[in-house]
């Protein structure tokens, strides 16, 4: 029968294993659900942008995510620094709601364009983004573009930052209970030498 201590460690094994696989294949995918859901039709866009968007929204997506992979170092290092730790923590949750606001902003600003396109709605909204729009330039098409990829790239980085983090967990070789209750490097607390990081959660009889 398990001991509550090997009880613990296998709970945070287990959700650390499907978090790390959910966040390790999720920036690959989400670059390829971009061009993937533009080609689908599955959010509204005038037919003329739709395989340039398509085409820059899958190539700025793996470009971003080399980028970061890039500069993953920097990442890392500051994740663990007290001066700039509270920015790579929320870096993610910025860029969440970076693509909730691109998102907003395209459909009002596609509700604009649609209603300048064709005013007094003479003909059906799905006619003016299909056919209309390949013999007319859309309104307002520079803004559309930079808010509808902004939602996929903006999504993409904090995919990519919050998996990063747990990449370099495993590159150190850290565990979940070390990450969650030790010291961090880089802090300017005490050496890990001074006080070693324990590397399991403690036993009840210790923690009594």
């Amino acid at each position: 029968m398990p001991t509550f201590q090997e009880s613990q460690q296998n709970r945070l094994q287990i959700f650390a294993n499907v978090f790390k696989g959910y966040m390790g294949v999720m920036p690959i995918v989400t670059a390829a659900l971009a061009p993937l859901l533009t080609a689908m039709n599955v959010l509204p866009v005038y037919e003329s942008q739709r395989k340039p968007l398509a085409t820059m929204a899958g190539v700025l997506g793996f470009l971003l995510l080399a980028w970061l992979f890039y500069v993953r170092r920097t990442i890392a290092l500051g994740s663990i620094t007290k001066t700039y730790r509270i920015f790579f923590n929320l870096c993610p949750l910025l860029l969440i709601i970076g693509s909730i606001g691109c998102y907003v902003g395209y459909s009002d600003t596609l509700d604009a364009s649609v209603l300048a396109a064709n005013p007094g709605a003479k003909l059906p909204r799905a006619k003016v983004l299909s056919d209309w729009s390949q013999e007319n330039p859309a309104p307002h098409s520079t803004a559309l573009q930079l808010y509808y990829l902004g939602m996929f790239l903006f999504a993409e980085a904090a995919f990519i930052m919050m998996a990063l983090r747990e990449y370099a967990n495993d590159v150190r070789q850290i565990s979940e209970y070390q990450w969650m209750f030790g010291l961090q490097a880089g802090t300017g607390g005490i050496p890990p030498e001074v006080n070693p990081v324990p590397t399991s959660p403690p036993s009840p009889s210790a923690a009594a």
